[in-house]
């Protein structure tokens, strides 16, 4: 009768188990922190992981300042941070001192991170961003854009476009002489190195086009660009006179004005496919939104779900200090003119929104119950009492809204203030 042979003495029989049992137990591991790990214990692990890769998403991460990563707990009250893991960034500038920089946008398993720049003795960049990069955590991939402080000498390339529906024009500038900025927000129109088969416009070349909301002394301006470009494109118009957020939204950039609700619309082509330039930009007709009872002012956010460009629209009362109710739009392209349309559900959805990153999770399409489906999570400085010290134990407190019940839970982070941290916590939701 044939026997076993006998396993060397410390040896593991954990890397001789059959790639489809190690893709089913990836497949019910809800964190993408818990996945890289799980990939990293062999190589067989790993390879099996690669052939079956899991069909389900993450759960959303939390990226805390100073570039910690962390695995909320998704329940009503205390939803605690675990231990927070940092990442590395090794090769980037911020690999020795990661509190000099800043998280300012994400898009799949890609972090949009910045420098500041800092010199002695100070000059007029100083306080700017001196560098942006593209960082996957999880593979190690660094892919660096143009320095948001620039000076060039090649000579600078400006057009115009007329903003339809609206006075005035949007003016682009590329080379500019000297420029610095300080980026807000990013968000990318694909992940780097995507198919060019797959881009929606193929006069665009690349499909990856970086778009970010800068400001610099009280001004904004819109700034787009390439990975492979040398410099940023700096955009100026009526519309982008006041703090906007943005997305990307069926091969066009929609931009909303926090406050009034006013709504652009950006097309971009690629002439000559060395860079992207603003061919048409609209101000989209809409009828304003009225203001929620009990309420004296708003603040719109825009995010995609199922396809759907949503307006997330919050009601304060007093100064920003009370939070009186939600509610979310859908943008009906269909009737003339567009009109929001409101609704009272999320379709099984849940939206994550913070200060550079708001993303719609498939909540009851999953097999994890850690979140609940038609919930709104909540994570910016617009949040009342958001970084509270007064009450001690918890760094951040934030709100989770309810559609379905119009309830506002609290949503509290982290153990301990983070006295002399830079940066705000924001959502971060990898796609593997």
């Amino acid at each position: 009768m044939a026997t076993r042979a006998r396993t060397a003495p410390g040896a593991s029989l954990w890397s001789e188990l059959l790639p489809e049992i190690i893709g089913a137990v990836l497949c019910r591991v809800p964190s993408a922190v818990d996945r890289v790990r799980f990939r990293s214990v062999c190589r067989s692990w790993l390879a099996a992981a690669r052939c079956y890769p899991p069909t389900l998403p993450p759960l959303p991460l939390i990226l805390c300042p100073g570039f910690a990563l962390a695995s909320p707990s998704f329940t009503d009250g205390d939803a605690l941070v675990t231990a927070a893991h940092r990442l590395p960034l090794l090769g980037t500038p911020l690999e020795r001192d990661p509190y000099f920089g800043d998280c300012v946008g994400s898009f799949q398993d890609w972090l949009v991170c910045t420098q500041l720049y800092w010199r002695t003795p100070p000059c007029s960049w100083t306080g700017a961003d001196g560098d942006c990069f593209l960082v996957n955590p999880f593979s190690s991939e660094t892919i660096y854009l143009p320095r948001p402080c620039a000076a060039h000498s090649c000579g600078k390339i400006q057009s115009s476009v007329p903003l339809c529906n609206g006075e005035g024009e949007v003016i682009c500038t590329i080379h500019a002489p000297e420029y610095a900025m300080t980026l807000v927000k990013v968000v990318l129109s694909a992940p780097p190195g995507t198919d060019p088969s797959f881009c929606t416009d193929k006069n665009l070349g690349s499909t990856c086009i970086a778009a970010a909301i800068s400001q610099r002394n009280g001004e904004y301006k819109l700034a787009f660009c390439r990975p492979e470009m040398q410099s940023w494109c700096i955009c100026e118009g009526n519309c982008i006179k006041s703090y906007v957020d943005i997305e990307f939204y069926q091969g066009k950039l929609y931009i909303v004005d926090i406050s009034s609700g006013d709504l652009f619309a950006f097309e971009f082509e690629a002439p000559d496919r060395s860079f992207p330039v603003v061919s048409r930009a609209e101000h989209c007709l809409i009828e304003k939104l009225p203001l929620m009872d009990g309420s004296d002012r708003r603040k719109y956010n825009i995010v995609q779900s199922h396809g759907k460009l949503l307006l997330v629209a919050r009601y304060f009362t007093g100064s920003w200090d009370q939070f009186t109710g939600v509610r979310v739009y859908e943008l009906d392209f269909n009737s003339d003119p567009w009109r929001w349309v409101e609704m009272k559900g999320l379709g099984g959805d849940s939206i994550f929104i913070s200060s550079s990153c708001s993303k719609s999770f498939p909540a009851s399409r999953t097999r994890y119950d850690q979140i609940d489906h038609d919930r709104i999570y909540f994570l910016d400085p617009f949040c009342p009492n958001f970084s509270h010290e007064v009450l001690g134990n918890y760094s951040y407190r934030s709100q989770v809204y309810s559609i379905r019940d119009g309830r506002i839970y609290p949503f509290l982070i982290g153990r301990g203030p983070m006295k002399g941290v830079p940066g705000h916590p924001i959502w971060f939701c990898p796609s593997q």
